[in-house]
């Protein structure tokens, strides 16, 4: 099984041309005209070397993100950043709050740290079904690791710690000596996500991870970047980079949509209207469970079939979707889906209601 959504090459390869991916979580929209103009008129960049340093793309994200392109770390996608975070800090003892992304196990492995799983408890709160975190019993187990590794908001739950937990979270690890990694690179399809990123609590303890993949729709693209205020983390990665890692268009990139103004308030629009509409449609069909979602996906339980199955079944009428059997703590009962436009929803809805 993959350990990823979106390998839609494996299903060409197989003769399936027009595949429908709800296994990838990207931005319907598609790549930004913006993007797609300046590349036409830049493609003479791929005749020299990108600015080793990433000085204006740094300054670009800084001012994203209201912060000094000081405490910025860009990379090849999210992936490498998270990577070099671990390389970096080196901890001996992680706490990966569980089900999550897989590539924070094949980090810590990578530098051979002892993994422990934090498991957030299927509950109801607020009438809404979801995972969420149980800060006080995290208090007790975190105290004997050096570092907690969390998703906010989670792929695959898809549920949202508000920032003010987050914070009393990490002064009580601050104040033990333990680091917070926050991964938030689902955070702009949360409403007002500028208020509720821990960026704004100005932290040393915490190290944080964007990708400009899903809200940008720019998986090809590889571009990711850390924000952290400890100046010791930033130069020990600097030291164990390899340079040149985010290549010329990429680098491009980072200046030119962040600055969109247009296509963010299409998103923004999107997200915010055709997740109630979608999340509702699917609450209306009997034989799955809807999980409450603060961004583009939505988890899945499948009461009467196993997660393969309603995957199989779905892929013969060209629709792909993430089987969650592999993330830990989930049953073979559980899928993600991404939110699409209405149209391509409206497909699926039929498609899934017809099985």
């Amino acid at each position: 099984m993959d350990i990823h959504g979106g390998n839609i090459y494996k299903f060409q390869r197989e003769g399936k041309r027009e595949i429908l991916d709800y296994s990838s979580n990207i931005n319907p929209l598609g790549v930004p005209k913006s993007l797609e103009e300046g590349i036409k008129n830049n493609i003479s960049l791929l005749e020299r070397y990108p600015d080793v340093h990433y000085v204006e793309l740094r300054e670009s994200i800084g001012e994203y993100n209201h912060i000094s392109s000081d405490n910025i770390i860009v990379g090849n996608g999210a992936t490498e950043v998270l990577f070099l975070y671990m390389k970096a800090l080196l901890p001996k003892r992680a706490l990966i709050i569980s089900p999550t992304f897989a590539e924070y196990e094949r980090a810590l492995k990578n530098i051979d740290c002892e993994i422990g799983y934090f498991k957030l408890d299927e509950n109801i709160q607020n009438e809404k079904r979801n995972f969420y975190l149980d800060v006080e019993k995290l208090k007790k187990e975190a105290i004997n690791y050096q570092l907690i590794v969390l998703c906010n908001p989670n792929n695959p739950t898809g549920s949202f710690v508000k920032k003010e937990i987050l914070e009393e979270l990490n002064e009580f690890l601050e104040t033990n000596n333990i680091k917070l990694f926050v991964d938030e690179c689902f955070l702009e399809f949360v409403e007002g996500w500028e208020e509720k990123t821990l960026n704004t609590l100005k932290s040393k303890n915490i190290f944080i991870l964007r990708a400009l993949t899903k809200y940008f729709a720019l998986p090809g693209i590889r571009l990711g970047y850390g924000i952290t205020y400890d100046n010791k983390i930033i130069e020990k990665i600097n030291s164990i980079k390899e340079p040149w890692t985010v290549n010329a268009f990429a680098d491009l990139s980072g200046k030119i949509i962040l600055k969109d103004k247009e296509y963010i308030g299409k998103t923004d629009n999107w997200i915010k209207n055709e997740r109630v509409r979608f999340v509702e449609e699917l609450k209306k069909v009997d034989y799955i469970e809807v999980y409450e979602t603060y961004t583009n996906f939505v988890l899945l339980k499948i009461k009467n079939m196993k997660a393969e199955e309603f995957q199989k079944r779905l892929l013969e009428k060209n629709i792909l979707v993430r089987n969650c059997s592999n993330f830990k703590f989930l049953s073979n009962n559980f899928v993600r889906i991404a939110i699409k436009d209405t149209e391509k929803n409206n497909i699926f809805l039929k498609s899934i209601k017809n099985l």
